[in-house]
């Protein structure tokens, strides 16, 4: 395992793909740590295999949206692993949603098609919108506010007003 210290000054890139006659499916990158700090991960094994749960998860259509795939991860800079697994569960749910729509409009199927369809491309748009808050949750834990609306002082007591900070107790000995 080669984990690697982040270098926010590069700027992050895409891979470029390529696909055999035979199917077969290359990632060229332009150095070996070129996924690590597309997916924000502290490892060469993490980005790869983001890379290859996203190409599966996209299916036959892998091919059309991969490029899409690795434009998120440039656009969304995650910042670690969980961000990037977003950024794949949210690429892919966007990807099936676009095909649903797709779908529901081309089709002169029957009533009951046109319902499932339109029943399956709204859990996914209420899936993305859990993915998209999910990923701005764990973005602002580090922001977190506390905020206190009301003091009561009785009297002859005490109170502090502003930042508080506790340091550690000193053990007597």
């Amino acid at each position: 395992m080669s984990q690697l210290p982040a270098t926010p000054s590069k700027p992050r890139t895409a891979p470029t793909f390529s696909t055999s006659p035979k199917g077969v499916v290359s990632i060229e990158t332009e150095c070996p740590d070129q996924l690590r700090r597309l997916f924000g991960t502290n490892t060469r094994e993490a980005a790869s295999g983001l890379m290859r749960t996203a190409m599966n998860a996209l299916g036959r259509s892998g091919e059309d949206y991969r490029d899409l795939l690795a434009a998120m991860a440039v656009e969304i800079e995650p910042r670690d692993g969980i961000e990037a697994m977003l950024v794949v569960q949210m690429t892919a749910t966007h990807t099936a949603m676009t095909e649903m729509a797709r779908r529901m409009v081309d089709t002169s199927s029957s009533y009951q098609v046109r319902e499932s369809l339109e029943r399956s491309m709204t859990r996914l748009s209420r899936t993305y919108l859990a993915q998209m808050e999910a990923l701005k949750k764990h973005r602002a834990k580090a922001q977190q506010t506390v905020r206190v609306e009301r003091v009561m002082v009785e009297s002859g007591g005490q109170a502090i007003v502003g930042a508080v900070t506790m340091s550690p107790r000193k053990r007597q000995t």
